[in-house]
């Protein structure tokens, strides 16, 4: 089985109807997405549309959490108090731009899926199990991905959250984060991943960059009168919470001289 692995939408439906397009080319047999389908970007209506539409497989991110229920905050931590204000702004938004069915859609999404798949068990969730607000780090120590697996239960655990594309074989399992459609994971550009679970043979993982019409939705994040910050993230490569995922200097010195 060919599975499509997506996430951290963030409104981004350009980013989201590329990524679909690449995917159900590959072949893929299922579709699943790891949360964060709202906030920062122009589309969150859209996008929630999109996913029923399509009968996408999904858990809740942190920030469809607090769209559905009302918060302030999405619990996320940022590199400065202006982004924090900004980012607070746009919830906001976000919120009386979904319709009620998708605020209800968004609430009832669980914290966590799984999924047996040729003797497999796949676990899906947004940020760590029982943490949907947590992150897994890249650099960790091994005993720490291996503890996490355990008590899993997976044999392939997905996750979501921080951006950054990640794959891991450890003995105990493989770890996947496919990054993100809308979170500035690459300039102008996003990730998905397919993984790849044969009735005979070892489990495989492909790592996709997903193209998309950065002019198109640029031009609907400024209609949308969201703060040019976050839609600067997406076009250059930055997380909307400060990191940087681009480490071409070039691209940070874009940032630098549009004085953001």
């Amino acid at each position: 089985m060919k599975i499509g692995l997506f996430g951290d939408i963030h409104g981004n439906l350009q980013g989201l109807q590329a990524a679909w397009r690449l995917l159900a080319g590959a072949g893929t047999d299922l579709s699943i997405c790891t949360g964060d389908v709202v906030q920062y970007g122009p589309d969150p209506e859209a996008c929630v549309s999109f996913l029923r539409e399509h009968s996408v497989d999904c858990v809740q991110g942190n920030c469809d959490r607090a769209v559905a229920r009302g918060r302030r905050t999405t619990g996320d931590e940022f590199e400065n108090v202006h982004w924090s204000r900004l980012a607070r702004e746009a919830l906001e938004w976000t919120r009386t731009a979904l319709s009620e069915p998708a605020r209800l859609w968004l609430r009832n999404l669980p914290e966590e899926r799984r999924f047996a798949v040729e003797r497999q068990t796949v676990v899906v969730t947004h940020g760590l199990p029982g943490n949907v607000s947590g992150g897994l780090p890249s650099s960790a120590d091994g005993e720490v991905y291996d503890v996490i697996l355990e008590r899993s239960g997976a044999a392939v655990l997905v996750l979501g959250h921080t951006h950054e594309p990640m794959l891991l074989r450890r003995p105990r399992g493989w770890i996947v984060n496919p990054g993100s459609i809308g979170g500035g994971s690459l300039p102008s550009a996003g990730t998905a991943a397919i993984l790849e679970i044969p009735e005979k043979g070892p489990v495989s993982v492909s790592m996709l960059r997903v193209p998309f019409d950065i002019g198109a939705y640029s031009e609907a994040s400024s209609a949308a009168g969201l703060p040019e910050v976050f839609r600067r993230c997406v076009e250059l490569g930055r997380d909307p919470r400060g990191a940087w995922h681009a480490t071409d200097i070039f691209v940070r010195q874009r940032w630098a001289e549009g004085a953001v």
